[in-house]
């Protein structure tokens, strides 16, 4: 198969937006597994894939002219697809996986997005409120 820049759900199947976040999104945890456990391989600067690559496929490829993603050209826009892009894209835009947080926006500066937790997908700020919150909750008895 011809290189895309996006990611496929498995082998020999086409290139699907909503793998951005899928795929995308795993790559910050085996990142975190793998630091952690002092795994000098691992860059301090940006994430197991090509970043840029990914950002280029959802901003050139999945974009409806109408508004929302799509899963890839030709086929009709939804919030599925539009969810699961806009996400993967934020992972591809933000690394935090080093000392320094650091941010690769391809483009315009407006395209920027809020970075998601790649777990929750909702914004980092909001998984560490909800996090911190649920933690003063005592366990409920069965």
């Amino acid at each position: 198969m011809s290189f895309e820049g996006g990611f496929q759900g498995r082998t020999n199947k086409h290139v699907d937006g909503c793998y951005s976040l899928w795929q995308g999104g795993v790559f910050p945890l085996v990142h975190k597994i793998l630091n952690g456990h002092g795994d000098n391989a691992v860059s301090t600067r940006c994430w197991m894939f090509d970043q840029n690559a990914l950002q280029e496929y959802i901003l050139i490829c999945c974009q409806n002219v109408h508004g929302g993603l799509v899963d890839k050209p030709g086929k009709p826009r939804d919030f599925y697809h539009t969810c699961y892009c806009l996400s993967g894209l934020s992972v591809a835009q933000h690394f935090a996986g080093g000392n320094l947080a650091t941010t690769s926006v391809l483009g315009d500066c407006s395209n920027e997005l809020m970075p998601v937790h790649p777990v929750y997908n909702i914004g980092v700020d909001c998984a560490f409120q909800a996090s911190k919150y649920f933690s003063t909750l005592s366990v409920p008895k069965l």
